[in-house]
């Protein structure tokens, strides 16, 4: 279940000063700091990028010229990466005073509406903030006290906690209200999770029982995909990761793929924001071992999308029909590899009731912590008619063989000593290792198991017939 705070705080303990003009200038002083360098940096997601470079003034400021070129969004300033802020630009002069020793209680916002309404919030969160921790103090000193977490006492100071985070709620929309055209405001407000009792009263005839329901269906009710203003901040790619984190869980192909039609049918009105979700999920899924997501994410989003944008879509197309003839029911690909002593086994004229695969790296600490266990499950099948491949993705046959030794390998140890450039990498679309695959004695792939527990029940019905 989402806890119900408000993102926004995590969003920054930072801030930022920044003049924006017709000049295109944005100055910050901060007394009291002695560094010589700030650095601009624009907001892209979870990417950062240094756009301008500024030296302290002769007047202590440092100033940044021809900023009203940059996008509407959020941007951070590192002061010789020891002081951090974000800051607002937004077409209009920016001016702020601070000071070293306490900077965000410090933040005088001389010119720059947009940047006065957000470090006004921030100061005032910050406070709000402080009474909601002192009084979580006061709850575990009674439930110290009492052993009762139902306790009246209790009950009491969680409404009060409940009725600052609803100040909190109220000081944000009385902004947007009074500030109906600036940014700060909507950024504010997209960091909001929905609250469903407003929601109820506002929609009588729909109304919500579950506050987890209501939030499946209306987490992003406070963030317009098709501003573009986002993409210059975190609000999508926090928002998004949270989203998958809660509605993806328990983590499965049917939850993942949910997640990502909700959203891509909200950012389809929006050709860059529709890009940057697609790209986000892209990036999300193509490392992981949920394959069928990224097929759906591929043949479903993206080839479509690409191809009519006449963008190149070879290399996905290709990486979507090499997953899908993978899959459990297909025929695994064959290899031919040589053992340390230079015997060659062949996959497909190893006879073997069912065969195991362990695909691993002699450096990966992961597959360190999983051979034990794969092995144990080699030697425990054996005389059912289980044959195993330990294949090692190396380039070093000291490390190779030192790790055989190490473990007592007893299956067949077999590599192409090429590391990441060998061709077993793209052929089973090995994303990470340990990898895993189980084969039938016709060597038919039926499973890519991802826990312990799987080998083990997929190996129970092959080797005794179920």
């Amino acid at each position: 279940m989402i806890r119900k705070i408000f993102l926004v705080l995590i969003l920054v303990f930072g801030f930022s000063t920044f003049i924006n003009a017709q000049n295109n200038n944005l100055f910050f002083n901060i007394k009291g700091f002695y560094g010589d360098k700030a650095v601009l940096f624009s907001i892209n997601g979870d990417n950062m990028q240094p756009i301008d470079t500024a030296y302290k003034q002769s007047t202590g400021s440092f100033v940044f010229f021809n900023i009203d070129i940059l996008p509407t969004g959020v941007y951070s300033i590192y002061f010789n990466d020891s002081l951090y802020s974000e800051v607002i630009i937004n077409k209009e002069e920016i001016v702020i005073r601070a000071n070293a020793n306490n900077l965000l209680a410090s933040m005088d916002v001389r010119k720059s509406i947009e940047n006065k309404i957000l470090f006004d919030y921030w100061k005032y969160a910050m406070m709000v903030k402080d009474s909601i921790v002192y009084l979580e103090y006061k709850i575990r000193k009674i439930e110290q006290k009492t052993y009762d977490s139902n306790h009246p006492d209790i009950k009491k100071i969680e409404n009060r906690i409940n009725t600052f985070n609803k100040n909190i709620e109220n000081y944000i929309y009385s902004q947007a209200k009074k500030y109906p055209d600036k940014f700060a405001p909507v950024l504010l407000e997209a960091y909001l999770i929905p609250d469903m009792e407003n929601y109820n009263k506002a929609n009588p005839k729909k109304k919500y029982d579950d506050e987890d329901v209501f939030l499946r269906e209306h987490f992003f009710d406070n963030i317009d995909f098709g501003d573009e203003r986002f993409l210059q901040t975190k609000v999508l790619y926090t928002s998004i990761n949270d989203y998958i984190q809660t509605y993806g869980a328990p983590a499965s192909t049917v939850n993942y793929n949910y997640v990502i039609d909700k959203v891509m049918a909200m950012a389809v009105g929006n050709n860059k924001v529709y890009e940057y979700c697609l790209d986000l999920f892209i990036q999300t899924f193509e490392p992981s071992v949920y394959e069928n997501v990224l097929v759906h994410l591929i043949d479903d989003y993206y080839i479509p999308y690409y191809t009519l944008s006449g963008v190149s879509t070879v290399y996905y197309s290709h990486l979507s029909e090499r997953i899908k003839a993978l899959k459990p029911g297909k025929k695994s690909p064959n290899f031919v590899l040589s053992d340390p002593s230079g015997v060659e086994y062949n996959l497909y004229k190893t006879k073997g009731k069912a065969k195991m695969i362990v695909f691993y790296s002699s450096d990966c600490q992961h597959c360190a912590d999983a051979l034990p266990s794969l092995l144990e499950i080699a030697e425990m099948y054996k005389s059912q008619g289980l044959v195993s491949f330990g294949v090692a993705i190396d380039d070093d046959e000291k490390i190779w063989k030192k790790e055989i030794d190490k473990f007592s390998m007893k299956w067949i140890s077999v590599s192409d000593l090429q590391g990441l450039s060998s061709p077993l990498v793209n052929l089973f679309n090995i994303n990470s290792t340990p990898f895993i695959i189980i084969l039938n004695e016709d060597n038919i792939i039926m499973k890519k198991p991802m826990e312990i527990n799987d080998i083990h029940s997929t190996l129970v019905q092959l080797l005794n017939d179920i």
